[in-house]
């Protein structure tokens, strides 16, 4: 599937749902991110028998290997990758009828019908991604993000260094830290921008902005497809990642930004 570069990071998060709807973060950053791979995946669109093994009691592809989920997750795909999780191999099997129509559902619509999380699945995660190359990503819990969106920031930053010619050495560029992480995280619910395509350099040190939306628009409004001309956003924040160091920092331009939600 071709998409879109994207040269810039955007994240938005519905609490209620424990959904990030993102841009700029693939799949790559969740294997990247993660502390620990999913054990088994279930994809939700599509049956290719001859790529992978297929459920009898589902009629879904599965699969089942460590490496081979790692090499799904990291290769491209011809059509939009939509999975979740599930702990055990016989568990699919325990799924009634219902239970397999509301999977065929979240795989067709992009939404559950009730919950994205089913109990005899124990699945932590839901992975949908758009076909405009966005993501919708479902978190049992939330607070795995944040290592994903430092995987997909250092994924970024790597991208923006070598695309300068001016520098000729290889960079080395480490995770992001949580304090920054928590601090980024906590813009999401207004619609995190991380803007490396306005990025530069000053005194060795990569500039990025951070900006959020200025409108409460609902999280699927957004679209890069439709182009900037129409994207209302306000500088919070600037990250900064020194070259010579390799430290990050965050410099805080508004404050009220970065306080909590009600």
């Amino acid at each position: 599937m071709r998409r879109l570069q994207r040269k810039y990071i955007y994240a938005n998060l519905e609490k209620l749902d424990n959904l990030v709807f993102a841009y700029g973060i693939d799949q790559s950053d969740f294997v990247h991110g993660i502390k620990w791979l999913p054990a088994n995946l279930v994809s939700l669109v599509g049956v290719d028998d001859n790529e992978h093994a297929v459920n009898a009691h589902t009629g879904l592809n599965v699969i089942n290997d460590e490496n081979e989920i790692r090499r799904y997750m990291l290769q491209s795909h011809s059509l939009p990758v939509k999975w979740l999780d599930y702990d055990e191999v016989g568990d699919l099997d325990f799924l009634t009828a219902t239970e397999i129509a509301e999977l065929l559902y979240l795989g067709h619509m992009d939404r559950p019908i009730r919950s994205p999380f089913n109990y005899k699945l124990r699945n932590r995660y839901v992975f949908l991604e758009q076909r405009n190359g966005g993501i919708k990503l479902y978190f049992y819990y939330i607070s795995a993000f944040s290592h994903i969106l430092s995987a997909a920031i250092v994924r970024h930053t790597l991208a923006a260094y070598r695309g300068r010619r001016m520098f000729m050495r290889s960079l080395s560029v480490p995770r992001v830290p949580e304090a920054i992480l928590k601090q980024l995280v906590a813009l999401m619910p207004d619609g995190l921008f991380i803007y490396f395509d306005q990025s530069m350099v000053r005194q060795r040190q990569l500039l990025v902005p951070v900006h959020t939306e200025t409108t409460g628009n609902e999280i699927e409004v957004f679209d890069p497809a439709r182009g900037g001309e129409n994207r209302r956003t306000h500088n919070v924040a600037t990250l900064k990642f020194n070259l010579n160091s390799g430290t990050w920092a965050l410099q805080v331009h508004d404050e009220t930004a970065f306080e909590p939600h009600l």
